[in-house]
């Protein structure tokens, strides 16, 4: 005879209202932790995707992107910064990537660390120039140490083109560092370094930094994982800052021991201190061919920017 609770049917459907749950300053940080994780692995596979930067060798990659960044510093009209930022994003979408989320961040830190910054040089008070829009009128002009305020404050029209230059620069610039690293694995990076004769300490102390950024944010997580499991919403705000207190120094030993850990392994393998590379491949016919198409783009801007001005 089966039991008459077995026979019951339960509601499995969900509630219609979703409970917004409200992360608290430390959920937040372990948040970010995890998504820096998160994203070095990502890169490893995004770095192995079947994509058109994907299939070039490292090392003009690396050139690729020293050169692009200097192309972009001294293109100066808006029109070549436009143009380059097309083809960035040609680049992205031939190389696999997924826009949204690449150029959510890119575009982020363009308006904070470009747009923003750079938005009082469209004023006349630091830009000459015919006159767009007047934000305010005083009855004289002011003299303030060596800037000479005029008697009306407008936004010029040479103004917001040097602001739009100059955000777009920075834009170009961060998503052309991004699209390499997101096609090249971080050791692939170092010994396309080391091809171009790079210090070997160069090389050794960014490669030791970025292992122990990442055993220090893997440490952190779980430390903090293992202690909000066990009591983390059982006791005061005051308790948790003590204990949060205490744990910064046990984690930063933890997180040093395992570094240690890492580099006695090294050592046991035969590193003596010294990066060396042995073996570097042969260019490819596709590399030949990606070198000279950044020729006639780098030329195309050149001639724009400094030749039909």
């Amino acid at each position: 005879m089966i039991p008459s609770f077995l026979l019951q049917k339960e509601s499995i459907e969900p509630e219609k209202e979703a409970v917004k749950v409200k992360l608290s300053f430390v959920d937040k940080t372990m948040k970010n932790v995890s998504a820096f994780i998160t994203a070095s692995f990502s890169r490893y596979y995004t770095s192995h995707k079947k994509g058109l930067l994907q299939a070039v060798d490292p090392r003009v990659k690396v050139i690729f992107m020293l050169c692009f960044v200097v192309l972009i510093n001294l293109t100066h009209a808006v029109e070549s910064h436009l143009f380059l930022f097309l083809i960035i994003l040609l680049f992205y979408i031939l190389s696999r990537l997924k826009l949204m989320s690449a150029y959510k961040k890119i575009l982020l830190i363009g308006f904070v660390f470009g747009f923003l910054i750079f938005a009082p040089a469209s004023l006349n008070i630091f830009t000459k120039g015919q006159s767009l829009l007047t934000l305010f009128k005083f009855s004289t002009g002011h003299q303030w140490w060596i800037y000479k305020i005029p008697k009306e404050i407008a936004i010029t029209k040479e103004g917001i083109i040097t602001v739009f230059t100059l955000t777009f620069r920075l834009i170009n610039s961060v998503s052309i560092v991004f699209l390499v690293i997101s096609t090249t694995t971080f050791e692939n990076i170092i010994k396309s370094l080391s091809f171009f004769k790079i210090p070997g300490i160069f090389l050794l102390t960014l490669t030791m930094s970025y292992k122990y950024i990442f055993v220090l944010s893997r440490t952190v997580e779980e430390a903090y994982q293992a202690l909000k499991m066990r009591w983390w919403n059982q006791g005061s705000v005051f308790e948790a800052e003590n204990i949060v207190a205490g744990r910064v120094g046990y984690m930063f030993r933890k997180s040093w021991e395992r570094y240690e850990l890492i580099y006695q392994s090294m050592i046991a393998r035969g590193f003596d201190g010294n990066v060396h590379f042995y073996y570097f491949e042969k260019l490819k016919f596709t590399d030949f061919i990606f070198i000279g198409v950044f020729i006639i783009i780098a030329s195309s801007i050149v001639l724009m920017n400094f030749v039909y001005v």
